[in-house]
């Protein structure tokens, strides 16, 4: 397999199993690859460090979970793998410049609405 066909497949792989605890040693695992070898060939291939992209797509997928229901912030953390609230809230303002309950209350989502109720 080439590596861009590699690639292709280890993005998908990653993509559809973020709800599992991923970190570079699971997908280097699920690779085949040492986990520093696999992180210069993703780099490579990406431009992206694989962390940085496991994690955006983590809280990518965070963003779709706060707006799309009143699921409480805990348990989307939780569910996408962070190790707490604290490390979530974290990293969601890095990413997006503030807190995941302030940024589902400027969004209107679902639970914005009940509060305004």
């Amino acid at each position: 397999m080439n590596t861009g066909a590699f690639m292709h497949d280890l993005l998908d792989w990653i993509d559809n199993n973020l709800d599992s605890r991923l970190d570079i040693e699971s997908v280097a695992r699920r690779s085949g690859y040492s986990k520093w070898h696999l992180q210069r060939l993703f780099k490579e291939h990406t431009g992206y460090p694989l962390a940085g992209y496991i994690r955006a797509q983590k809280l990518q997928k965070s963003v779709e979970r706060l707006t799309r229901s009143d699921e409480p912030i805990l348990n989307v953390a939780i569910a996408l793998g962070f190790d707490s609230q604290q490390s979530f809230n974290r990293s969601f303002k890095r990413q997006y410049g503030q807190a995941p309950g302030a940024w589902r209350r400027s969004i209107g989502g679902p639970q914005a609405q009940q509060l305004r109720q």
